[in-house]
Order: structure tokens, then C-alpha cells, then sequence
């Protein structure tokens, strides 16, 4: 359980600072070309919109990349989840076979039964 609270805390400060490198991209994009085209006239104005322009790019695709980041480490925690309510339902059912078999009276029958749960857990078969 911890490990599924601390993927499920990465993946969302992941997605947080996603969400902030794309704003702070989005933003530098768009100062960039309002720029370049506010200062179009000199060459000097326009290479700052370009640069500009350009950072704000870098930022934006490293937002993504934080972004896919997220992404994955969820798909990976829902993996996770899934994997940990299957061990549960084998825990559930095995605590409630040995309840069954404790309420068993016959000995033979018990140590029969005994034998095929331990098989079954174990996962081997009876040689034919």
C-alpha cells in the first residue's frame, strides 16, 4: 500500500510540473511571437521573438515529457491496483478455506482436504 501511495504521489507531482512547464511554454511561446510581430521592423527584434519563440518551445516539449511521465506511472499504478486486489482475493479465500476446514469433524476427511489445499497453493498435482 505504501508503494501504491508513493507512485500515486509521484505521478501527480508529475503531472503538476507538466502542467507548469506547459503554461510557463505556452506563455513564452506566445510572448515570442507577439514580439515578433510588435518588433518586426529591425532584425535585432525579430532574432528576440525567434529565441524567444524558441525557448518557449524547449519548455513546452519538457512539460510533455513530464507530462507522458505521468502517464505512464499511472497506467502503472492501475497495474499495480489490479495486482494488489488479486492478492487480496487470494488471501480472503484462502482465510476462508481454512475456516472450512477447521469446521470439518472427520480427521480423514480434514487431512484429505489439508492435503489438496496445500497442492493447490503450492501449485502441484497429484502423479497419475
Amino acid at each position: 500500500m505504501e508503494y501504491y501511495a508513493y507512485g500515486l504521489a509521484q505521478a501527480r507531482s508529475s503531472f503538476a510540473v507538466s502542467q507548469l512547464f506547459a503554461g510557463v511554454g505556452a506563455a513564452v511561446v506566445l510572448v515570442g511571437v507577439a514580439l515578433g510581430v510588435w518588433k518586426a521592423e529591425s532584425v535585432g527584434e525579430l532574432y528576440v521573438g525567434v529565441v524567444t519563440s524558441s525557448v518557449g518551445v524547449v519548455v513546452t516539449v519538457v512539460g510533455q515529457l513530464f507530462h507522458r511521465r505521468a502517464d505512464v506511472a499511472l497506467r502503472h499504478m492501475a497495474a499495480q491496483t489490479v495486482a494488489l486486489r488479486e492478492d487480496r482475493r487470494a488471501a480472503a479465500a484462502l482465510e476462508q478455506a481454512v475456516a472450512l476446514l477447521d469446521e470439518v469433524a472427520d480427521p480423514e476427511l480434514r487431512a484429505r482436504l489439508q492435503a489438496g489445499l496445500i497442492m493447490k497453493l503450492s501449485g502441484s498435482e497429484l502423479p497419475r
